[in-house]
């Protein structure tokens, strides 16, 4: 045990120990022997931190923080400087209602506290049972768990709704992505060769991190048509693409506007009569069509110098316009009309927006 020495003036004594000199009903200074041993302070069972305040042995008698001792009891402790005394009462109601007020607070909050952590617990652990469900469904049904990837991500890709079947066999797998190109011409002829295959690049990468033994293969085909517009498959650690669509042609559209409006042309006025065009359509830049009307004025000669230059003639202008922006959304059209004999009987233009103009010569 620790035994050390002290001695003290009579000015500290009273600082801590103001009981001693009240009971002697003394003022002065005299020198004192205080012995410190590591002497501990318990109140109510909990050891109480007197920190430098270290109680002593004085005269045979043990000597402690007077204000320590009384708030761990829960008094009050105040000091009347004029008389020289320590008073130590009971706390009144209105303290004991606010430190009671107060830790009702406390309490409260940590209640909120538990339950936000009870929520995310209960969120981890949904989580959890999800990943579980989700490696179990990979494993059990590959085909089915790649499909529900793909409508997550790309069920509308670029504008696009597309379809994806996806066939399982000794742990390869076969993709099949089929649209209507007949109702998504504009949104296809957009799409470049590089976009579509970084496309199913994406895809390819998905499928090696979750599927890494499996050969894949597949193809995007139109419903419309029942032709096959792209083939891809694995090669080595890489995808191997294929295009069998022309994405530069635009000989659907010919071939629509030469079946609408390249004859039957009386429904605009009657002096068309058998009069006959063809519509040829070629790329003319990024974004923008250019249509040449040929009108067969070898034959009928008579029935175009009846109609050129006329509301009717303009209509039949603007619904080629028309046609061609509804079919490539966004794009420019510019074009021009020229008889039999390659001479320019009009120029017309219809921005992005869809605007038209006709400028007859």
């Amino acid at each position: 045990m620790r035994k050390k020495f002290v001695i003290l003036t009579a000015v500290s004594v009273v600082a801590v120990l103001l009981i001693s000199s009240i009971a002697l009903g003394a003022t002065g200074a005299k020198d004192i022997k205080a012995y410190y041993r590591n002497i501990k302070i318990k109140v109510n069972g909990k050891i109480i931190d007197a920190g430098q305040m270290e109680p002593f042995i004085y005269n045979n008698s043990t000597y402690v923080p007077i204000r320590l001792i009384s708030e761990a009891l829960d008094k009050v402790v105040e000091w009347d400087n004029n008389q020289s005394i320590v008073i130590i009462n009971d706390k009144s109601t209105s303290q004991t209602s606010q430190e009671l007020a107060a830790k009702n607070v406390e309490i409260q909050n940590l209640i909120y506290q538990n339950s936000l952590l009870q929520n995310k617990i209960l969120e981890l652990n949904k989580t959890i049972d999800e990943l579980k469900t989700a490696k179990e469904d990979k494993k059990e049904n590959p085909d089915d768990y790649l499909e529900d990837y793909l409508y997550d991500e790309y069920s509308k890709w670029n504008g696009i709704k597309f379809k994806y079947k996806v066939k399982e066999s000794k742990g390869d797998l076969t993709l099949t992505i089929e649209f209507d190109r007949s109702d998504y011409k504009s949104e296809w002829n957009k799409l470049t060769e590089r976009k579509i295959e970084n496309w199913l690049n994406d895809i390819f990468d998905y499928v090696t991190d979750e599927f890494p033994k499996a050969d894949f293969e597949g193809t995007i085909k139109d419903t419309d048509k029942k032709e096959t517009l792209v083939a891809f498959e694995k090669s080595g650690s890489k995808l191997k693409v294929k295009f069998y669509d022309d994405k530069n042609s635009y000989s659907d559209l010919e071939e629509d506007l030469n079946y609408l409006y390249g004859s039957g042309l009386t429904t605009y006025h009657k002096n068309f009569g058998n009069l006959k065009a063809t519509i040829e359509v070629e790329d003319y830049d990024d974004d923008e069509l250019y249509i040449t009307v040929i009108v067969n004025t070898s034959r009928y000669a008579d029935e175009w110098d009846d109609v050129k230059d006329t509301t009717a003639a303009d209509d039949w202008l603007y619904d080629i316009m028309k046609y061609a922006h509804s079919e490539y959304k966004n794009y420019v059209i510019t074009g021009h009309v020229e008889n039999s004999s390659g001479k320019t009987q009009a120029t017309f233009e219809c921005s992005s927006s869809g605007r038209m103009k006709i400028n007859w010569k």
